[in-house]
C-alpha cells in the first residue's frame, strides 16, 4: 500500500480491499487445492495473495492465481505483493480484462473481484461493448421475454460490465465473490434490474454479506457496499422468474475491526465490558472488534451451506453451535418485480421486526395516508411560489424528531429545492437514509410554510384520524427508523425511501388506553403548532406580540455575527 498509495488514480476508483475483508471473503469463496483462482481486476493483488497464503502449504499453488489489470502500475505493485508474500509464479498481466473476455471465457473455478464501480467509471468503446449482453439494450422480444438486442448501449458502467465478465470467467458450476454498491442490488433502474436480472438468470445466488457504510473509507470510497456470491448454473435460464426455489444466506457484517469513520481506519479491539481493558488471545496479542469470524461461522451454518458444499468443503459444521446464518428463500425475489437483492431488506434484523410488529394489532403508512406530490396541494392542484411573498422556509436540517424551525425568505429567494408548500395537518417525514430520524407535524399555524425536497408530505385520509396518534408514536420509534434505512434504494447516505417503499412501513397500534391517553396531549400540542419552543418564540417575535430584541438573522451560515 506505501507503494501503491503513490501511483494509484483515486477519481478513477481503484480502492484498496483492506487485507481482513479480503481473507474473510476468500475464506467464504473457499477455494480448493487444484482450482484456479482469477481476479479480472486485481489492483494490488489484495484477493490474490490472500488466496496464496490459504492454500501456500499446497504444492505448486502459485500455477493457480491468475490476476490481470489494465493499469501498468497496478500490476507492478501486485507482482511486488505477490512475490513478497511467497508466490515466484506471479501469473499477473496486464491486459484490458473487459476487451480480452471472449478468450478467457470459463477458465476459472473461483472468480474474486473488487471491480471499479460508480456512475462516472464507464466503458464507451464499441469492440468492448459488445463483448456483453450488459452492454446492448434490452427489449421485449416476439415471445414476450425481455432479452438483449442487437443495438450496442451509447456507455455502460465498468463495474456492470464487470460482474458480467466475472460470471463469464468462471466454469459451469464455478462460484464468484463480487463486491458490489448496494444500489446495483436495490436501486430500480432499469440498468441495475437488468443487472439483477442477468445474474439470476446465470447463476444461483449463495449468499449475500452486507458491509457496514464507509469500510473503504480509508481507500477513498464512501458508499456502503455488500459482497455477493454466487454459483454458476450450467444451463442459463430464459427467465429470471422461472428459477426453482432454494434458499441463500444473507448475513450484515457491523464491525469490521477498524474505525470506518476516517481514513486512517484505526484498528479497534475488543474490551471487557465491565473496566474498558483490553482483551488478548492465548498468545497475549489484543483481538480486532469484528464480526468476520462469527459471520463467517454464521453462513457455513446456514441452510445455504446444505446447498451449496462448496461453501463448508473442509469446514465442516459444529453440531454443537446453535448460531445459525440467516437464509431467505429465492422466491421473495423473484415475486418482487424488481427482483431486489438489498441485503438490508432481506437481513434477519429487518424481516423479523415485522414479523413481530404484524404479530399484534398494526397498520401500514400507505393504508392510512396520502402521499402528496411535490407542487400540489392536498386538492392535486400545482402551487407556485409568488416572487413578493414571505415564506416561512424548512430545509432538511431545521428539522428534528417532532420539531422544526423556519427561515423567513421572499418567494424569490426561495432555492430550487423548495418544493412544498404545507397545509395544517401535513405530516413531513425525511426521505433520504442519513434523515429517516427527521419528521414534524405542520400545525394550525403554518402558513407559508414551505419545505424542501427530501421529506415526503403526507396527510391522513379521510375517516383515518384516530391513527395521527399511532402515527407519530411510530415516527418517534427505531422500529420505524430501521425500516426505512433498510427501504432506502442506493449506496450512499442520499439514497432515497421511493414513496411506493414508505407506504410499506408497518407500525403498532397504540391499544393501551392509559398509554394512549399519555400520549395524546403531546400530539394536540403538535396540532395547534406548537412544534417546539423556538419555533414558538420566533413566531411571537415575528408578530410584534413579544417585546425582545429581533435583529435580522444573518444571510448564511458563513456570516460571523
Amino acid at each position: 500500500m506505501y507503494f501503491a498509495k503513490h501511483i494509484y488514480k483515486w477519481d478513477l476508483a481503484q480502492y484498496f480491499t483492506p487485507v481482513a475483508l479480503t481473507e474473510f471473503i476468500v475464506d467464504i469463496l473457499n477455494p480448493q487445492f487444484g482450482e484456479h483462482v482469477k481476479d479480472p481486476a486485481c489492483g494490488s493483488a489484495d484477493f490474490l495473495t490472500a488466496a496464496f497464503r490459504r492454500g501456500q502449504h499446497w504444492p505448486d499453488y502459485a500455477s493457480s492465481i491468475w490476476g490481470s489489470d489494465v493499469s501498468s502500475e497496478a500490476v507492478q505493485v501486485a507482482v511486488l505483493n505477490m512475490i513478497l508474500n511467497g508466490d515466484g509464479k506471479t501469473n499477473i498481466q496486464q491486459e484490458d480484462s473487459l476487451q480480452k473476455i471472449n478468450s478467457n471465457e470459463n477458465s476459472a473455478d473461483a472468480v474474486i473481484c473488487n471491480p471499479p464501480f460508480g456512475a462516472r467509471i464507464s466503458e464507451t468503446k464499441e469492440n468492448t461493448l459488445e463483448n456483453f449482453d450488459l452492454g446492448r439494450e434490452w427489449a421485449v422480444d416476439s415471445h414476450g421475454t425481455l432479452n438483449p438486442s442487437e443495438k450496442l448501449l451509447t456507455q455502460q458502467e465498468s463495474g456492470i460490465l464487470f460482474a458480467e465478465a466475472c460470471v463469464k470467467l468462471i466454469r459451469p458450476g464455478g462460484r464468484m465473490a463480487l463486491v458490489v454498491p448496494n444500489g446495483y442490488l436495490g436501486n430500480r433502474s432499469t440498468r441495475y434490474a437488468i443487472l439483477r436480472e442477468f445474474l439470476m438468470r446465470h447463476c444461483f445466488i449463495s449468499a449475500i454479506v452486507a458491509l457496514p457504510r464507509f469500510t473503504f473509507k480509508g481507500s477513498g470510497a464512501d458508499v456502503s457496499a455488500s459482497v455477493i456470491f454466487c454459483e454458476k448454473r450450467t444451463t442459463p435460464l430464459t427467465e429470471a422468474k422461472l428459477s426453482e426455489d432454494y434458499e441463500f444466506c444473507v448475513e450484515v457484517v457491523n464491525r469490521v475491526g477498524w474505525v470506518t469513520g476516517d481514513k486512517r481506519g484505526k484498528p479497534t479491539y475488543l474490551r471487557d465490558e465491565e473496566d474498558g481493558t483490553l482483551l488478548l488471545d492465548e498468545y497475549g496479542n489484543s483481538i480486532l472488534d469484528s464480526d468476520f469470524e462469527g459471520c463467517l461461522r454464521k453462513v457455513r451454518n446456514s441452510t445455504a451451506g446444505q446447498a451449496f458444499p462448496w461453501l463448508v468443503r473442509g469446514h465442516e459444521p459444529d453440531p454443537t453451535d446453535s448460531e445459525h446464518g440467516w437464509s431467505v428463500s429465492i422466491s421473495s425475489v423473484v415475486d418482487d418485480p424488481h427482483l431486489t437483492l438489498d441485503p438490508k431488506r432481506l437481513c434477519r434484523k429487518f424481516v423479523e421486526l415485522r414479523s413481530q410488529i404484524e404479530e399484534s394489532a398494526h397498520f401500514t403508512i400507505g393504508g392510512i395516508v396520502d402521499v402528496i406530490p411535490e407542487k400540489t396541494d392536498s386538492s392535486g392542484r400545482s402551487v407556485n411560489f409568488l416572487p413578493a411573498e414571505v415564506y416561512r422556509h424548512v430545509e432538511i436540517q431545521d428539522v428534528e424528531v417532532g420539531t422544526y424551525r423556519s427561515n423567513a425568505k421572499r418567494g424569490w429567494e426561495l432555492p430550487q429545492r423548495a418544493r412544498h408548500l404545507a397545509e395544517p395537518g401535513d405530516i413531513f417525514v425525511g426521505g433520504i437514509r442519513n434523515s429517516v430520524r427527521k419528521w414534524f407535524l405542520a400545525g394550525e399555524n403554518c402558513t407559508n410554510v414551505v419545505v424542501t425536497n427530501g421529506m415526503h408530505r403526507l396527510h391522513l385520509k379521510k375517516g383515518c384520524e384516530e391513527y395521527l396518534v399511532d402515527l407519530v408514536a411510530g415516527l418517534c420509534s427505531e422500529a420505524y427508523r430501521v425500516q426505512m434505512r433498510a427501504l432506502a434504494r442506493g449506496a450512499d447516505g442520499l439514497a432515497e425511501i421511493a414513496i411506493e417503499d414508505l407506504k410499506d412501513v408497518v407500525l403498532p397500534r397504540i391499544t393501551d388506553p392509559d398509554i394512549r391517553s399519555d400520549v395524546e396531549p403531546f400530539v394536540q400540542r403538535l396540532v395547534v403548532g406548537a412544534s417546539s419552543l423556538e419555533e414558538k418564540v420566533e413566531s411571537l417575535m415575528a408578530e410584534g406580540t413579544f417585546s425582545y430584541p429581533n435583529p435580522p438573522a444573518r444571510p448564511d451560515h458563513t456570516s460571523l455575527v
